[in-house]
């Protein structure tokens, strides 16, 4: 019967963060590489990187920044008062999740909403309009058509996440397998007493499709149809051209407007905002 590996000690922990900062790798990869230099490699070698293009718009980047609480919960039993309020986080090891270790998952994720300019979580919740690190793309009308902004992830990461939500989905089905059942309890509870009011309320299906969603912006191109290359293409002059003159706001034509917007509700689609 297959069994989980062992969990690092604390000490192993600190000295591969301490590993990470100094090589300038994520903590995950850092991980990898010194497992790999264990076993004989002869030095580190950071993941290969993908360079995505974003419209950046709230309510299809709400769930990335909502997602931290439910991976908080996946990772430890929340304590709660005779009140019923929370009072603090008590370690349970996490859950168990097949190919996605939740520890693995959390630092992916928050790598990859580092990589988000800064910013970006002010234009999501409302309190900053005109954030000053991306470009605005404004209408031929002289409205405002959306925030656009390049972002570069590691392929690692978003392999993570990936397999991460491909496991809930699997933990979400009827008979998912006894691997998948320790998570599917969890879903299971997470969706009947959700403590924040941003996180999802239903069956397990229901938990594993807000994940889904929540990570959308980051694993469906905002680039899909016949009309997808062209539209990247074009969007992705728009952002080189306002680069290469430092502007932070930039005038499109009708053409530049329209594929801007198919992208735009080709990421709200995603998230389940249409």
């Amino acid at each position: 019967m297959p069994t989980n590996p062992p969990r690092k000690s604390r000490k192993r922990t600190r000295e591969l963060r301490e590993l990470s900062r100094a090589a300038g790798l994520r903590f995950t990869e850092a991980m990898r590489a010194n497992d790999r230099t264990r076993a004989g490699a002869r030095s580190l070698r950071p993941s290969p990187t993908r360079t995505m293009l974003l419209p950046l718009v709230p309510d299809a980047l709400r769930g990335m920044y909502e997602l931290d609480g439910l991976l908080l919960r996946l990772r430890m039993d929340m304590v709660l008062n005779h009140e019923g309020e929370l009072v603090g986080y008590r370690e349970n090891g996490g859950v168990p999740i097949p190919g996605a270790p939740i520890e693995d998952v959390t630092e992916a994720y928050w790598q990859v909403r580092n990589a988000l300019p800064e910013g970006t979580e002010e234009l999501v919740d409302g309190t900053e309009e005109y954030p000053p690190n991306m470009l605005l793309l404004v209408g031929p009308d002289g409205g405002n058509v959306t925030h656009l902004a390049s972002i570069e992830v590691a392929n690692a990461d978003l392999a993570l996440l990936t397999t991460f939500a491909d496991a809930l989905d699997r933990a979400a089905r009827p008979r998912p397998g006894s691997k998948f059942q320790p998570l599917r309890k969890a879903l299971g509870e997470l969706g009947r007493v959700p403590y924040y009011s941003w996180m999802p309320k239903g069956d397990e299906a229901v938990v594993a499709d807000w994940v889904r969603q929540a990570l959308s912006p980051v694993l469906v191109s905002p680039f899909d149809g016949p009309q997808g290359p062209d539209d990247y293409e074009m969007l992705s002059g728009v952002l080189r051209y306002a680069e290469g003159l430092g502007w932070e706001s930039v005038k499109v034509n009708q053409d530049e407007e329209e594929a801007a917007e198919r992208a735009s509700f080709n990421m709200m689609r995603a998230a389940g905002w249409t």
